[in-house]
Parts: structure tokens; C-alpha cells; sequence
């Protein structure tokens, strides 16, 4: 499984947005994107921002081609 950062910050309003949320440097986002790694003290503030959000939506199949990639029922 793969945890799509980038999908989880557009799904938030984007990187400045998400660094707004949480009181992040607005670049911090992008390092995560970048490296495919988020610490669980920064998904911890995120999820407290945003209680709602279903953290499981973001883990995907690692196969690229696998079509039905969402952790979530639509």
C-alpha cells in the first residue's frame, strides 16, 4: 500500500491552505510530497483540523495500473 500525500493536500485546498490548517511553513507540504513521507504527529494535527476526514481514503494498491486504487467505498 501507498499513502498518496498529494492527492490528501489537493483534497485539503492545496499546500498553502493544508500549511494554514495545521501552522506549518507553507512549504512544508511540498517536502512531504516530495519525500512520500508524513510524520503521524503532522497527519495527527491534520485529522484535528479536519475531524471528517477519512485518513483510509488515502491509501492506494502500490500496482499504478490497478484501477480501483481508493481505500474508500464510493
Amino acid at each position: 500500500m501507498h499513502f498518496n500525500i498529494q492527492r490528501l493536500v489537493d483534497d485539503l485546498g492545496g499546500a498553502t491552505a493544508v500549511a494554514k490548517q495545521v501552522g506549518i511553513g507553507r512549504t512544508v507540504p511540498y517536502g512531504w510530497v516530495r519525500r512520500s513521507f508524513i510524520s503521524s504527529h503532522h497527519l495527527s494535527l491534520i485529522k484535528e483540523a479536519n475531524p471528517l476526514l477519512d485518513i483510509n481514503c488515502y491509501f492506494e494498491h502500490e500496482d499504478a495500473h490497478d484501477t480501483d486504487n481508493l481505500g474508500c467505498s464510493t
